[in-house]
């Protein structure tokens, strides 16, 4: 700020000077002349800082004017994009949470009722391109966290184990267990309930059944 001083600093020493300068000239036409000239300096010395900023070339602002405007322009794309990755996350995870809920709807009283089975909680995996599109075929994959509330399971009695002969000349029947075929069952009614293919369903059951 020391421009601003030395401008002050010079306008009031002109001003004293020109005072002096009035009174000593006597009165007469000079004295007009002399008032008009001093009025025009003073103005000048008044606006010499403008002068000085036009005097100036005025390319060198205007890189720095440029630079500016990119960077700002930058800021506020990468601001936006971030900003609409982000509705874009929360709008697939609560379509994601929805699809669920309502899948879980569908079936959850037929399992129970029909193969004495509890859905425990219910995730997606969705495909983010087809996510628009129909939802059906947006799916990839359905995993379905259940367990089994049939009582009579934990109450059976053990069976005695009859003396089996194997024939070696004979191949082997590899026969599915109990768990394997409900497996199979609830994955087929649920395909056939949400209009998906089999495939893409995964039973977890609770304890590793």
């Amino acid at each position: 700020m020391s421009w601003l001083t030395d401008w002050l600093q010079t306008i009031v020493v002109f001003i004293l000077f020109a005072t002096i300068i009035e009174l000593l000239l006597p009165n007469s036409n000079m004295q007009r002349y002399v008032k008009m000239i001093v009025s025009m300096l003073l103005l000048m010395l008044i606006l010499q800082p403008l002068m000085a900023i036009f005097s100036k070339d005025l390319t060198d602002f205007i890189p720095n004017l440029a630079s500016a405007d990119v960077v700002n322009e930058k800021h506020l794309k990468n601001s936006i994009e971030a900003k609409k990755i982000d509705i874009e996350s929360e709008q697939r995870a609560y379509i994601s949470e929805q699809v669920a809920v309502q899948l879980k709807r569908q079936v959850e009283e037929e399992l129970r009722n029909e193969f004495q089975v509890e859905i425990e909680s219910l995730t997606l995996t969705l495909d983010e391109e087809q996510i628009r599109a129909q939802i059906s075929e947006a799916i990839k994959q359905v995993t379905v966290y259940v367990r089994s509330n049939n009582k009579n399971n934990s109450n059976r009695a053990i069976e005695p184990v009859d003396l089996i002969s194997i024939h070696t000349s004979e191949p082997l029947a590899v026969k599915e267990d109990n768990n394997t075929v409900q497996t199979k069952k609830v994955q087929e009614h649920l395909a056939e309930t949400w209009l998906i293919p089999k495939e893409i369903i995964v039973l977890v059951w609770e304890g590793g059944k």
